[in-house]
């Protein structure tokens, strides 16, 4: 019982300092896309957003496919992969460095908890781009790009299904 009531306290410990939250993007295009997300702290207007987390796909997420990041730890277990997310840190005291996922070097839970999806940069195969964010401190603000299209005509929209983001790309 003993072992058991340890288990369940390190398992509430462990969603405590989880990033909440999950980006989910669906590709319906006939085009391949690479992207740039980043997540900020919604509550830091004052100070920059910070801290800032920001990771490129490794690879394209082909026509007809879909990607969930349910947090920056696991995003190297996904495909595309983001193995390394770069933090932007010194505002809040915590020197900026890469955090290298894939390798065990973790995003600590004091720079992932206070953070949520910011931002998607779009870059397709055919050369075009689309970028969809929300504005810093969108607590506040409620302001941001939500949807966008291209010459070619894709279009892309971001959102919100509770805590979790939700890009459609068609």
């Amino acid at each position: 019982m003993k072992n058991i009531s340890l288990f369940l306290l390190l398992l509430i410990g462990t969603f405590a300092y989880a990033q909440t939250g999950s980006m989910t993007i669906y590709n319906f295009s006939t085009q391949s896309v690479s992207y740039n997300l980043i997540g900020t702290n919604d509550n830091s207007y004052p100070i920059d957003c910070q801290p800032i987390v920001e990771g490129n796909s490794a690879t394209s997420l082909a026509p007809a496919s879909t990607v969930v990041y349910s947090q920056y730890n696991t995003s190297h277990l996904v495909t595309p992969a983001i193995n390394q997310w770069a933090v932007i840190s010194e505002a809040i005291g915590i020197p900026s460095q890469i955090y290298n996922i894939s390798a065990g070097v973790t995003v600590p839970p004091v720079i992932a908890t206070p953070t949520s999806w910011q931002s998607v940069r779009l870059n397709f195969s055919n050369g075009e781009m689309i970028h969809l964010a929300r504005d810093c401190g969108y607590v506040d603000s409620h302001h941001g790009v939500f949807s966008g299209s291209t010459a070619s005509g894709i279009t892309a929209t971001w959102n919100y299904l509770g805590n979790n983001v939700v890009v459609f790309i068609n």
